[in-house]
C-alpha cells in the first residue's frame, strides 16, 4: 500500500505537476454543494450518486482519467458541520489508502497549511 497522501501547502493554488490530473476544489458550503463540486472537478461519471459511498467508489476507481496521478487541491476547507467534515476526511483517507503501488492511479489530497491543526484533531478523533 502507498503511504497516506495528504499534503499541507502554504499556497495550494500554486501546486502543479504536469504528470498529474489536478482538481482544484473551490470554496464550498454544505454537503450537497461539496458533493456536486467534487463530481465536477474530478469529472465523476454520470452515474455518480451524490452520497459519501459514491464519492468513495469514484475516488477508488478513476478509470476515466488518463494520467496516473490524481490530486485534489483544497484552496480552503469546505464549510460543513463537524460531523460531515469528519465523514469527508474519512472518505478521503480511506480512498488514499486504497491505492496500491502497482495500480493504474494514485490519489493525493492537498490542504492549505493553515488547516493543519484542525485536520490533525479530526484525524486523531478518527483513529479512536
Amino acid at each position: 500500500m502507498l503511504m497516506i497522501e495528504i499534503v499541507f501547502l502554504n499556497e495550494p493554488d500554486k501546486y502543479f505537476d504536469e504528470g498529474e490530473f489536478i482538481a482544484h476544489l473551490p470554496a464550498v458550503e454544505g454537503e450537497g454543494k461539496l458533493l456536486k463540486e467534487l463530481s465536477a472537478v474530478l469529472k465523476f461519471p454520470g452515474y455518480f450518486g451524490l452520497n459519501w459511498n459514491a464519492v468513495y467508489d469514484c475516488l477508488c476507481d478513476f478509470h476515466w482519467i488518463e494520467k496516473k496521478g490524481v490530486v485534489l487541491v483544497h484552496r480552503v476547507m469546505p464549510i460543513l458541520t463537524e460531523e460531515k467534515l469528519k465523514a469527508y476526511i474519512e472518505v478521503l483517507l480511506d480512498a488514499t489508502k486504497s491505492w496500491g503501488i502497482d495500480e493504474a492511479h494514485y490519489f493525493k489530497v492537498i490542504f492549505p497549511i493553515k488547516s493543519m491543526p484542525f485536520l490533525e484533531r479530526i484525524l486523531t478523533d478518527l483513529k479512536k
